[in-house]
């Protein structure tokens, strides 16, 4: 008898705790404000931020849904901010703009600060690719984002990335101390 209870104890507590897990692992891919010391960002709801993620990068996020066919183990967009030295701003442009065919390059100025944001076409017809970047400097460093979309996503979804492109803004650096 003593077994029977303690085994409904034991189907309970895991019963529990696999609903408490599970509400907080959909949890995770809700929409967010991620704030750093340096920029702010929105992350639509759909994107794992990842923590602990590569050291390289300032930030990571990645979609729940991966592509279709041959590209089922690719997710289906990710977004990255990594940060450069000043002086290679102008590098990395065009590094970006020889990675693929432009499709927009342009400047915008907030709060006084300038903004690359170039849009590119990559991967041909192996991974059809839509990847867009947003760059600007601070005194001391520069900050490219970069999100890449598979080309099947859907236009939903390419809306969706561009409300993330317009959220990216670096913080000033007396704010940011």
């Amino acid at each position: 008898m003593e077994i029977l209870i303690f085994g409904i104890i034991l189907v309970a507590l895991m019963a529990w705790a696999s609903t408490r897990i599970k509400k907080n692992a959909a949890a995770a891919f809700d929409a967010e404000s991620v704030s750093t010391p340096a920029f702010t960002i929105e992350k639509p709801a759909g994107m794992l931020h990842v923590l602990n993620g590569n050291p390289e990068l300032e930030f990571e996020a990645y979609s729940k849904e991966f592509g279709t066919g041959v590209m089922s183990k690719m997710r289906m967009f990710r977004a990255e901010v990594k940060k450069l030295h000043p002086t290679g701003i102008a590098a990395k442009i065009a590094e970006i703009k020889k990675s693929g065919q432009v499709r927009d390059d342009r400047k915008e100025v907030i709060d006084g600060r300038t903004y690359h944001v170039i849009e590119i076409e990559e991967g041909g017809t192996k991974v059809p690719c839509r990847v867009k970047y947003k760059i600007a400097e601070t005194q001391d460093a520069a900050y490219v984002l970069k999100l890449r979309a598979l080309e099947e996503a859907g236009e939903n979804v390419f809306e969706t990335l561009d409300v993330m492109l317009e959220s990216f803004v670096l913080k000033d650096a007396e704010a940011a101390v």
